[in-house]
């Protein structure tokens, strides 16, 4: 296969579970030990990993960081939480307390002036700190979850 062929297969692709799902499937095809190129297998490992730090879309049309969509996949199950992606960063509120020990444990801290979890990287501290409404302003914002039902929005 060509690169470009390569890329195609990964064309339609929203979230990192389809992506790895073809990536598995093109390595059973194109791995050297069952009959596919060294070469080949070197492109496909390319373009996946292209893929992957370079961003990818959520199913919703968000354009996401990987990283990020993993944290969200690993905390959309808890219940009456609301999950936000404000600019590059991930805030969770509602009934954090029963699930404080996972949000600690995946990399989440704690704002104490807003009573909001964060996870993303926070480059200083700022002088003068901003409302939720001034940061989802300046960043963007896109409720992922809310602590009405489990869905995503769309």
């Amino acid at each position: 296969m060509t690169k470009q062929e390569i890329q195609n297969e990964f064309k339609e692709v929203t979230g990192i579970n389809e992506a790895k799902k073809i990536y598995k499937i093109l390595a059973k095809r194109l791995h050297p030990d069952v009959g596919g190129s060294e070469e080949e297998f070197k492109i496909l490992n390319s373009v996946y990993t292209e893929l992957i730090e370079h961003k990818i879309y959520f199913s919703s049309g968000v354009k996401i960081d990987i990283e990020l969509e993993k944290i969200i996949s690993l905390i959309l199950y808890f219940e009456n939480i609301t999950i936000e992606l404000i600019g590059s960063w991930i805030w969770v509120s509602g009934d954090t307390k029963s699930i404080k020990d996972k949000l600690k444990e995946l990399g989440f801290k704690w704002a104490s002036k807003k009573k909001m979890w964060y996870f993303g990287e926070m480059k200083a501290k700022n002088l003068k700190p901003k409302s939720m409404n001034e940061i989802k302003n300046k960043y963007g914002s896109k409720t992922m979850k809310s602590t009405e039902k489990k869905k995503i929005e769309s």
